[in-house]
């Protein structure tokens, strides 16, 4: 199981490179890359107007600690080249790091997509058996968060092998493998990601206290830096609450109760029941353990046939499940987050009867919101050859052990506090040489969608202004397909968060992966972290790097070839401007890149068309050149168009590379997520 260590810390002491007066910011280790063609900062502490030299290969630079033993330099420009120590000494001290390499360094950054490691990915035995690239450093910062900016953080920096890559982060990895192998120069990467986390905890608290719109924000930030201060050991005693009543709970789903036999007499209604629909939350604030029950009845054929199954979908969190007294299947803690693992029981032949049968399921909830059937149209029984049977949608619940609402340890109370992950997981790296930034978030702002629009361009703004280096790199993914297909268009908050995302582009120097055909509906953590890792690639090689492609056969000709390359595509079609036009609507884009296609040759679908304040209908789309024209038989005047407008569309739109176009609206009208 995935698991990441937390740590607290208000204090700045951690433990550095070296334990002697004269030491270098733990940032700096063995097997680091130096960012290439920048001066690269090196700071850290020594006695009090101590002279500090810092060498690397023929540079030597010095400089003298200040009153408060702190110092910083700089050493020149590197380009890449062999591996050497970093020396930094002061008077009769010495600290050497050895195997040193300069290349491409890049920060990682997000919440849990970001996180999510590469033994979790697609394909994750082949992937890690072949991770064997010595010139790719991992620099992995566990979960920190501070009320104030730490100076220092824990971690090291290890070499790129099947033995360090599994619980490293996967877009962060698989971005990496990409430069490394279109650049062919070392390749550090450096992951400070917490899943779960909005963009307000990743951005300075000055950024925050600049605008009315994060007076909410930063009022929490108050509130939690006082209840810190208050509470000394708060986190310890949380923890502890924490853990019994997790402890409470699991056994349940470890140590299942069996129902009383009344439960599975079907003239035996039970006693306080309430009625539940499949995929529908219930048990909403609290947790334990509930029972849900269903009849069903069967004639003398189907009763007596072999093979049946029991499809019940997804349920939070564990089950065991009868059919007329028999445990027919059970899910508990064996299986990796049963949440999202599909129950799919054998019937034992001889169990069903002619007539009522009686199904009940007991679940046991470990965090809000019990649910089952979630992500099927109904629970069924199942027969060899497709004969189907779906359940009825009206379900009898009973609680039967109700034990209160899950305790909040601190991480999880101060993870989603304004600046503080910034404070503990990223002003620690300033005024470190990076290239740029990726950024894999926006799950958990995506409620507050039309805040996201300025949030998160302020946090990318700060994030520059602090490090001083101009606007470097920023490249961003933008949500994923996510859950049900609606069959009709539909309002959402996660489409309102990705045209957030899409609006930040006009930032300078930033650019946005598009994952809205490679997400999973049944998991908010697409496993297919490989594609999301090259999409951003793309954008590095071609804004940052210059990259280009064979532009034909011209480019092939030795000496002149590289006259005829052309820049590398980067993007799916980004939408430009809609032009309406004789009942109809003609879409023009940017990076067309080839011309327009619908994706593996299907059907353009995925766009909704509206007239003047009417509702949005799906449209009759087709190609016209390097354009969209769309229009609905029954309009006459339409006026607006949205595209992949969902949680999870049916978005067909590719270029010639294909790349997905990002989903789009060209009406103004209110969202959902409006204050």
């Amino acid at each position: 199981m995935f698991i990441r260590k937390s740590v607290f810390i208000v204090a700045l002491l951690l433990p550095l490179v070296a334990l002697a007066q004269l030491e270098v910011n733990s940032f700096f280790g063995d097997h680091m890359v130096l960012q290439r063609g920048q001066s690269v900062p090196v700071w850290g502490q020594a006695d009090p107007g101590e002279e500090v030299t810092v060498r690397f290969r023929d540079a030597s630079v010095t400089t003298q600690a200040g009153e408060d033993g702190k110092w910083m330099l700089k050493l020149p420009r590197q380009s890449v080249g062999e591996v050497a120590p970093l020396r930094i000494l002061s008077g009769d001290e010495e600290v050497v790091l050895e195997d040193v390499l300069v290349g491409e360094v890049w920060l990682c950054s997000g919440q849990s997509n970001m996180e999510w490691p590469v033994e979790k990915s697609v394909n994750a035995e082949k992937e890690i058996a072949a991770a064997d690239y010595p010139s790719i450093r991992l620099f992995d910062i566990p979960r920190r968060f501070s009320p104030t900016p730490l100076e220092r953080i824990e971690g090291k920096w290890e070499i790129c092998s099947p033995e360090t890559v599994p619980e490293f982060s996967a877009v962060a990895y698989y971005f990496g493998r990409e430069l490394r192998g279109e650049l062919d120069v070392p390749i550090g990467l450096v992951s400070s990601a917490w899943g779960g986390t909005p963009a307000e905890a990743w951005t300075p608290l000055d950024t925050l206290k600049s605008r009315p719109e994060y007076k909410g924000i930063v009022a929490e930030y108050r509130r939690m830096t006082q209840l810190l201060a208050d509470n000394p050991g708060l986190g310890e005693r949380l923890q502890k609450e924490y853990d019994a009543f997790m402890e409470q709970v699991n056994s349940l789903g470890e140590s299942p109760p069996v129902p009383e036999e009344s439960c599975f007499d079907p003239d035996s209604p039970i006693d306080g029941a309430q009625f539940v629909e499949p995929g529908i939350d219930f048990f909403s604030e609290t947790d334990g353990m509930v029972q849900v029950r269903t009849l069903f009845a069967l004639d003398q054929e189907q009763a007596k046939r072999k093979g049946a199954r029991i499809r019940l979908g997804q349920i939070d969190n564990f089950d065991t499940t009868w059919i007329n007294g028999v445990k027919v299947g059970r899910t508990a803690s064996e299986v990796d987050d049963p949440r999202l693992h599909y129950r799919d029981y054998e019937i034992p032949d001889g169990i069903l009867k002619p007539g009522r049968n009686v199904v009940l399921i007991q679940i046991v909830d470990t965090y809000k919101n019990a649910q089952f059937g979630k992500d099927i149209d109904h629970p069924e029984i199942r027969w060899p050859g497709g004969d189907v049977l779906a359940l009825p949608d009206r379900w009898e619940m009973k609680v039967v052990v109700d034990a209160g609402p899950r305790p909040e340890t601190l991480d999880r109370k101060a993870k989603n506090t304004g600046s503080y992950l910034y404070n503990g997981m990223i002003a620690p790296l300033l005024p470190a040489a990076f290239r740029g930034a990726i950024w894999y978030q926006g799950e958990s702002n995506a409620g507050r969608a039309v805040q996201y629009r300025i949030l998160f361009p302020d946090m990318i703004r700060s994030w520059r202004e602090n490090w001083n280096r101009g606007d470097f790199p920023f490249y961003f993914v933008q949500l994923a397909n996510y859950r049900k297909r609606n069959p009709e268009p539909e309002e959402h908050g996660w489409a309102e968060l990705r045209e957030a995302q899409r609006q930040t582009l006009s930032l300078p120097n930033t650019g946005m992966a598009v994952a809205i055909d490679i997400g999973d509906a049944k998991d908010i953590h697409p496993r297919n972290k490989q594609d999301v890792g090259k999409r951003l690639a793309l954008w590095a090689l071609s804004g940052t790097y210059d990259f280009t492609e064979p532009g034909g056969f011209l480019s092939r000709i030795p000496l002149i070839g590289g006259l005829f390359r052309k820049p590398i595509t980067c993007s799916g079609p980004l939408f430009r401007e809609a032009m309406v036009e004789d009942g109809q609507i003609r879409l023009r884009f940017d990076h067309v890149d080839g011309g327009l296609r619908a994706r593996d040759g299907g059907e353009l679908k995925g766009f909704a068309i509206a007239e003047e304040g009417g509702p949005f209908k799906w449209a009759e789309a087709r190609l016209d050149g390097d354009e969209v024209v769309v229009s609905h038989p029954e309009m006459d005047a339409p006026k607006v168009v949205r595209y992949a407008w969902a949680t999870n569309p049916e978005a067909m739109l590719v270029n010639a590379a294909g790349l997905p176009a990002s989903p789009f609206r060209t009406d103004t009208r209110p969202l959902t997520t409006e204050e």
